[in-house]
């Protein structure tokens, strides 16, 4: 697995969209290899494509706005290599054991939903370089500190900010940061796939819980002398909040809360749902108050 050094990095002529010549050596310098199926999402007018057959990859690439598929699909007529969809990735189906990576230039605003619709997967990519907003990246990343996200993503992808792009690598400069995220589907999953909905929904009732200490979050799912052995050994301080806590600590109490033949399993039972539907309904309470 080739994972890119920060530091590499020249000033290239620019383009209407993204440097060519960066686009080029970073894809070089990743996991893909000639021969592998690489999804370009958001292609536009095809550039990371281009950089991507020209490493050998076979590309799928997908583009919502008709004009910039129209665009894309006649810069590469001919090519076969290359196939290029008119569609709305969200709505995309990947094929039962599809063995596919992700190379991309992601839109914005939907983010969340394509991170989400990755990992999620039934195959999921087996390594994914994703162009996004820094503020996102860091997020899913986990730094400086495990977030939601991120610990959510952590049992089954490794992750972390692999490139910084400056602003004037991109036509228009846009104003925020952008940087190179990188997801690689880990070899061992460190929670197994048939506990992973558990694992979710007990992350959730950690981080989310009411105000107190971790110590007060966990006391119903652990007896007292138990609980005092899981800080020891995981150097937690029960006083600290849950957001404190790293994955491998929160790993390392999952572990423990598995042990116990989760007989208390319907207290964290149904947290990722009952998020969902706070925040859908803070979401709607939002756009339907009045200025």
């Amino acid at each position: 697995m080739s994972r890119i050094s920060f530091h590499q990095y020249s000033r290239y002529s620019q383009n209407e969209s993204i440097n060519k010549n960066i686009i080029q050596s970073l894809i070089n310098q990743s996991s893909i290899s000639a021969g592998d199926l690489v999804y370009d999402i958001g292609a536009g007018a095809g550039n990371i494509t281009e950089a991507l057959l020209a490493k050998g990859a076979r590309v799928i690439a997908i583009e919502k706005d008709a004009a910039l598929y129209r665009r894309c699909r006649a810069r590469f007529l001919g090519r076969e290599a290359a196939a290029i969809h008119h569609a709305d990735f969200l709505h995309w189906e990947f094929s039962p054991g599809h063995r596919y990576k992700v190379f991309a230039n992601i839109p914005f605003i939907q983010t969340a939903a394509i991170v989400k619709k990755l990992v999620s997967a039934a195959a999921p990519p087996e390594d994914c370089y994703l162009i996004m907003q820094k503020e996102a990246a860091v997020k899913y990343a986990g730094v400086p500190g495990d977030t939601l996200a991120s610990l959510l993503i952590k049992p089954m992808f490794w992750v972390d900010i692999v490139y910084h792009f400056k602003r004037d690598d991109f036509s228009p400069a846009p104003a925020v940061d952008i940087v190179l995220l990188q997801m690689e589907k880990r070899r061992c999953r460190l929670v197994p796939e048939n506990l992973y909905g558990v694992y979710r929904d007990f992350i959730v009732f950690c981080r989310e819980a009411p105000a107190g200490g971790i110590g007060k979050v966990l006391k119903d799912l652990f007896p007292a002398p138990q609980l005092k052995q899981i800080a020891a050994v995981l150097e937690i301080d029960l006083r600290g909040h849950p957001a404190d806590l790293s994955f491998m600590q929160y790993l390392g109490i999952f572990q423990s809360y598995l042990g116990n033949d989760l007989n208390n399993i319907a207290l964290v039972q149904g947290a990722e749902a009952r998020l969902r539907q706070r925040r859908l309904k803070m979401k709607t309470v939002h756009r339907t108050v009045k200025k």
